[in-house]
């Protein structure tokens, strides 16, 4: 599940930071400590229009604060605290442990330190949340201070996240494959969603997210065939996720297409459009509406990229739908 990360930013240095490269963003282009990495290829991804928030932590007198930081997986959020509040958000996308690009970015303090403990964050929003409440939030004494870098548990988050709406639909934790098999082996549809059961089903999403994207920022529609940036697209199941056997789940690269959240998510769930022999195919309902009736005849017949592999969810989909 989503961590949150307390980034204390109220002095002259962490201000000055700020100002550097989270208002302003980095020219990802420009930076010599990124150039010709994989990292850099990552995050031509991740931000196409070459620019990026960076911040950064110190790693502390005995390494507390870097122990704090290597807790972090993308999709976590930092709160940036100054006083008695918190003012702003952003989600983790890419971590990084480098004095060379830290030097780059930032200058160091007087003793010759940087905050090489480096993340790139996204989704940055500005906030005015009292630190009484997120401490109440996080089980923790009202008062307390939040005088260093300090990452959450999963269990003290998950009311903050919940509360201000801070979990990222685009930004998921990473997923290797043989974790992604034991969550849906272990996994029985049938039981209520707890908190732990929620947290194995974002698990699940987002390795099928990073499946259909590739950290990419930008995808097409599998049904309309639309570019969307991929915070408008779903990882959605063909064949119906809980009609899914876990034989179906496991076989990724084919039971999920991406479908935009601007009306083809909609349309597949309530049976109003569907594939068939590679071409979408609609409804042949009464629609009432002029619009959605111009937009159904402007997708029919178009042919579905996703369909080879994938024929015999679609198959399904088309046999159980109301309208077929």
């Amino acid at each position: 599940m989503t961590k949150i990360a307390f980034q204390p930013a109220g002095d002259p240095m962490s201000e000055e930071n700020l100002e550097k490269s989270l208002y302003s963003p980095v020219i990802l282009s420009e930076v010599e400590a990124l150039s010709g990495t994989q990292l850099a290829r990552e995050l031509a991804l991740t931000y196409p229009g070459d620019m990026a928030r960076v911040g950064g932590v110190k790693r502390g007198k005995r390494d507390e604060q870097l122990r704090e930081w290597e807790k972090l997986e993308r999709g976590d959020v930092v709160l940036f605290a100054s006083g008695d509040e918190v003012f702003l958000s952003g989600t983790i996308t890419h971590t990084i442990q480098s004095k060379e690009l830290a030097r780059e970015l930032w200058s160091e303090d007087d003793k010759g330190v940087t905050p090489e403990c480096i993340y790139f964050i996204d989704e940055m929003n500005k906030q005015r949340i009292p630190r009484e409440t997120i401490n109440r939030l996080c089980g923790h004494e009202p008062d307390m201070p939040w005088d260093s870098f300090t990452v959450e548990s999963e269990r003290a988050s998950a009311n903050v996240l919940y509360a201000f709406d801070l979990e990222s639909q685009v930004y998921f934790p990473l997923v290797p494959e043989d974790e992604y098999k034991r969550i849906v082996q272990s996994f029985n549809p049938t039981e209520p969603v707890d908190a732990s059961r929620r947290a194995l089903m974002r698990k699940e999403e987002g390795f099928l997210r990073n499946q259909l994207f590739r950290g990419r920022a930008m995808a097409e529609c599998a049904i309309c065939g639309r570019t969307y940036p991929t915070q408008f697209l779903v990882a959605a199941h063909v064949k119906a996720w809980a009609e899914c056997s876990t034989e179906d789940r496991l076989d990724f690269e084919n039971v999920a297409i991406p479908l935009c959240k601007l009306g083809c998510l909609e349309l597949y769930r309530r049976n109003y459009v569907t594939v068939i022999d590679e071409r979408v195919a609609v409804t042949t309902a009464k629609v009432d509406s002029a619009d959605l009736r111009a937009f159904l005849t402007r997708i029919k017949g178009r042919v579905c990229t996703w369909w080879r592999g994938s024929e015999a969810y679609f198959e399904w989909h088309t046999e159980h739908g109301s309208f077929y």
